[in-house]
């Protein structure tokens, strides 16, 4: 099964959505609507965001899939998947808690906030 995700850049008050300076960093709200999920997780890259590297990601909103809890994976000592990409991972709320496989009820948007540089 093929992941399938489309990410759309959200405007700031001013209505800009390019990352933009925050002290040393760049900042960037992106709303990312996954169509297909995969067991492995969705794998969003920076370059997606108009990033080249990221330093941090939060959740900030959920839309649609009720059923299911969006969550960032990290290693054991915090890190994402790399210093360009992190994962998206579901969870099933269905009494399994088990990863969300094989387009079981795909369509959700998560909205996001990542740190990183351009």
């Amino acid at each position: 099964m093929a992941l399938a995700f489309t990410t759309t850049l959200l405007p700031d008050h001013k209505g800009n959505t390019r990352p933009k300076a925050v002290g040393d960093e760049y900042v960037v709200d992106a709303l990312i609507d996954v169509t297909s999920h995969v067991a492995a997780g969705a794998t969003i890259n920076a370059s997606d965001l108009g990033l080249s590297s990221i330093h941090c990601v939060t959740i900030c909103g959920t839309e649609g899939a009720n059923a299911h809890v969006p969550s960032i994976l990290t290693s054991a000592t915090g890190t994402y998947t790399s210093t360009s990409s992190f994962k998206l991972m579901f969870t099933a709320l269905d009494g399994t808690n088990a990863t969300v496989a094989n387009d079981a009820d795909p369509a959700c948007a998560v909205r996001v906030r990542a740190w990183g540089l351009i």
